[in-house]
């Protein structure tokens, strides 16, 4: 099983317009990773579950107060991504997540790629790191990211 490099970028909203535009200009054929949507995620009690993932972006945008973790896997080989995720923060922001097969976070592919989405989503805070999840408020990912690899 392949080592994974993951870089987060801190968006300051909720748009599901700019996810599904990042897959679109990113060359992502998303493969979602699972069948339901249960709200609130990881709760023994279920408000609404939903079946699409369009749904539940639509969804977590109009309600910011919900956290979530959405992961999807890339079909297109031809692409560096290999992983792509979203994960809403508690305070009204999201956290996007790519994976690239590598294991030196500072390597050519990683820094470029990097700095693309970097500049793609206009995001002031990201770093990258090694199959580690980033935390789901913005402070604290801010925190998360002082620890964690910044290409200069």
């Amino acid at each position: 099983m392949p080592q994974y490099i993951e870089s987060y970028y801190l968006v300051n909203n909720r748009e599901s317009k700019l996810i599904l535009n990042f897959i679109g200009n990113h060359t992502i054929v998303k493969k979602e990773t699972t069948d339901e949507y249960p709200v609130p995620q990881y709760s023994n009690f279920t408000e609404r579950t939903f079946t699409s993932d369009k749904e539940l972006l639509i969804f977590l945008e109009e309600n910011q107060n919900y956290e979530y973790d959405i992961y999807w896997q890339n079909e297109n080989e031809e692409s560096i991504i290999r992983q792509f995720s979203v994960h809403f923060t508690d305070d009204g922001k999201m956290i996007i997540g790519v994976a690239i097969e590598g294991n030196e976070l500072n390597s050519k592919n990683s820094v470029e790629l990097f700095n693309e989405i970097k500049n793609y989503l206009s995001s002031s805070i990201a770093c990258i790191t090694s199959e580690e999840p980033p935390p789901n408020n913005s402070i604290e990912f801010a925190n998360f990211c002082n620890e964690r690899f910044i290409p200069l």
